[in-house]
């Protein structure tokens, strides 16, 4: 490191060697930087221009550096993680105003291809997997996990068979990233088909990453069900899961509460179909030009939700295989088709439920802003209804429906008592929390709007209390607020006023009301 390094440089070259496999967008004021190979990596894949700070240097020992502004980070974001790489966010962890010296900075999170939780990078009506690969003899262990709706399946394969196994699990659920034990990133064959024919993202993984006692650790920890029961193979699928989890904790440095169920599927209870019958059949994409329209479920698709489109989605790719769930969904679907006017009414309601699996999910990732709160109520205030309507029904799946509906009617009240009806897009802006539902929030409020009424009323009040007409309160930077007071009225000044500074005509204090007032006002 050069002896002229300067202390912000050093703090982004510390989280660089901390991250090197990341582009790490560094905060600096407004913007999100990058600098050197970063630099120049992405000003090529994001057509920015490339700039520099040290104009005062020979040309070749500039550093090069670009930027893009907080506000739109996420769109570039977007085509950074479509290309593939893994993006290090770092982040200001202080008021750059209120900190003495270098801003203090820590990574606050690692957007990977498999880890996207913004709706903005993600498509509506198909899920976004992650996936751990776990070759440990005698078995394979895979699990898949959407962080974005909290779903978590895994499955495991013993015998000859089981590497075609795994390709055609992979094939079904076509993973954007892939966590790998160190035996399955040195297998070639499985690196070029999650390369080539997935165009999925291959993460090398420590062995430490897939041990036993950790992976099952782990598990225990984060999932409430499913873990009981598991075949003699299934060791494999928890030691996949349990990498998969250290790997979640390590890039999102979060809460993953929502990732509550672990649900161990065996190979009998799904149709299996490698990747070139899927593609040949058109299941849900067409072969030529790779795209929903033309495709069966282009056909049969007519869900009214991004949750049900993604449900059906999984239903095609995913064909079941044992007559008993098979003849629910058929006394489902004649239990519909018998009651026309009580269907259209169910599409109907559906169209105003929001997706709530990735609104949940963003608010257990702190990401949700006043609109998704708002938009999350609204979802949930269309449930009453849904379950009015499923009543008459008698199969024993919408029956089940029914009776697993959970409006959640203190959380609407919340935030209906809390939220304004139509807050603004940014927290920033303000103005998103309702009057009358915090006194703090509307004393603050009534500061930020009246503060130059409310210092006017103090003046006028001291003025009463104290007799002195000329008695005066005002602001400087280096002060604060203070009651000024010209030298001729120093005898009539009370007890409780605090010297704060003495002027060649006056003296200036300050006092307990004063000092409240400014703290709220300041913070």
């Amino acid at each position: 490191m050069p002896a002229d390094t300067t202390p912000m440089m050093k703090q982004y070259l510390q989280m660089k060697a901390e991250h090197p496999d990341c582009i790490l967008m560094f905060r600096l004021g407004d913007f999100y930087e990058m600098f050197l190979e970063d630099a120049k990596l992405a000003s090529r894949e994001l057509d920015l221009t490339l700039t520099t700070r040290d104009r005062n240097k020979p040309e070749g020992e500039r550093t090069p550096m670009c930027g893009v502004p907080y506000h739109s980070v996420e769109s570039y974001i977007a085509r950074l993680i479509s290309k593939g790489y893994k993006v290090a966010i770092c982040e200001q962890m202080e008021d750059p105003a209120l900190a003495k010296g270098l801003v203090d900075r820590d990574i606050i999170r690692i957007v990977t291809p498999g880890t996207v939780i913004e709706s903005s990078m993600l498509e509506e009506g198909r899920n976004n997997f992650l996936c751990s690969i776990c070759l440990q003899e005698p078995a394979v262990g895979v699990c898949f996990c959407d962080i974005s709706t909290g779903e978590v399946s895994a499955t495991a394969f013993a015998g000859k068979d089981a590497m075609e196994h795994l390709w055609n699990e992979l094939g079904r659920y076509a993973p954007r990233e892939a966590v790998l034990s160190p035996a399955a990133a040195e297998d070639p064959e499985l690196r070029a088909f999650l390369r080539d024919r997935l165009d999925c993202r291959c993460e090398p993984g420590a062995e430490d990453r897939f041990e036993r006692s950790a992976a099952w650790a782990l598990c225990r920890k984060q999932f409430r069900t499913g873990l009981e029961g598991l075949p003699e193979q299934g060791e494999a699928a928890v030691r996949a899961a349990g990498a998969l989890l250290d790997y979640l904790y390590t890039t999102q440095k979060t809460d993953l509460s929502h990732l509550t169920a672990f649900q161990y599927y065996t190979s009998g209870q799904y149709m299996e179909l490698d990747l070139t019958a899927r593609r040949n059949l058109e299941l849900t994409e067409t072969m030529r030009a790779k795209e929903k329209k033309g495709s069966l479920l282009w056909v049969l698709d007519k869900t009214k939700t991004a949750m049900g489109g993604r449900l059906i989605r999984s239903w095609m790719e995913r064909p079941l295989l044992s007559p008993v769930p098979i003849n629910k969904r058929l006394e489902a679907v004649a239990d519909l088709t018998g009651s026309a006017i009580a269907r259209d009414e169910i599409a109907a309601c559906l169209r105003e439920v929001t997706d709530l699996e990735r609104l949940i999910s963003r608010v257990v990732y702190g990401t949700a802003g006043a609109r998704d709160l708002v938009a999350l109520a609204g979802g949930l205030g269309r449930l009453p209804r849904l379950r009015e309507l499923l009543s008459p029904f008698q199969s024993s799946l919408l029956c089940g429906l029914r009776q697993a509906i959970d409006d959640l009617a203190d959380l609407r009240e919340l935030i209906g008592r809390a939220l304004v009806e139509e807050p603004p897009f940014s927290v920033r802006e303000g103005g998103f929390i309702k009057a009358g539902y915090d006194q703090d929030v509307d004393y603050l409020r009534d500061v930020m709007t009246n503060g130059k009424s409310m210092v006017a009323a103090i003046e006028a009040s001291e003025r009463d209390k104290t007799g002195i007409k000329s008695l005066k309160v005002g602001y400087n930077k280096v002060f604060g607020y203070y009651i000024e007071v010209s030298r001729a009225n120093y005898d009539l000044v009370p007890d409780t006023y605090i010297r704060k500074q003495t002027l060649v005509n006056c003296e200036r204090f300050i006092t307990q009301e004063l000092k409240d007032m400014e703290h709220t006002i300041l913070s």
